[in-house]
């Protein structure tokens, strides 16, 4: 039997990115990323962090075939969970994610265990260098 230390050198931290098609409904979100939550847990993996997914324009056009439908999408719900499982699982885990339907891209990679960097921590720089760089009627004057 093993012991726990030697469990944990087993476990290795994994980040999971993801874009869901726009054409569901903001109700219906938590659906997807409870199905992407299911896929983890269900593979023996531990939810760590997560940033509930948002909307956001892409920087380039995006297209998915499901059944008889393609979509072309300009925007996406964009989101991430980070977690911890065995290396062997990670292969099921990725082959379960790209069976959910309304997962228009995702990319998994190894993480650090801390979360330093979130969606939202980047909005509020940006929000707080608009609200202090000068407006173009500021500069007409300084001109």
């Amino acid at each position: 039997m093993r012991n726990a230390g030697a469990l944990a050198e087993e476990l290795t931290v994994y980040e999971l990115g993801f874009l869901i098609l726009p054409s569901i409904s903001e109700n219906k979100l938590s659906d997807v990323t409870n199905a992407i939550r299911k896929v983890i847990k269900s593979e023996g993996g531990i939810e760590i962090d997560a940033e509930e997914p948002f909307k956001e324009a892409l920087a380039y056009s995006m297209s998915k075939t499901i059944g008889a439908s393609h979509y072309v999408v300009n925007d996406a719900y964009m989101g991430w969970i980070k977690f911890e499982s065995d290396r062997a699982k990670v292969s099921a885990i990725k082959a379960n994610i790209e069976k959910v339907e309304e997962i228009l891209r995702f990319l998994l990679i190894k993480a650090p265990r801390e979360t330093t960097f979130t969606f939202a921590k980047a909005r509020a720089v940006i929000e707080d260098k608009e609200a202090l760089a000068p407006s173009s009627d500021e500069e007409a004057v300084v001109k």
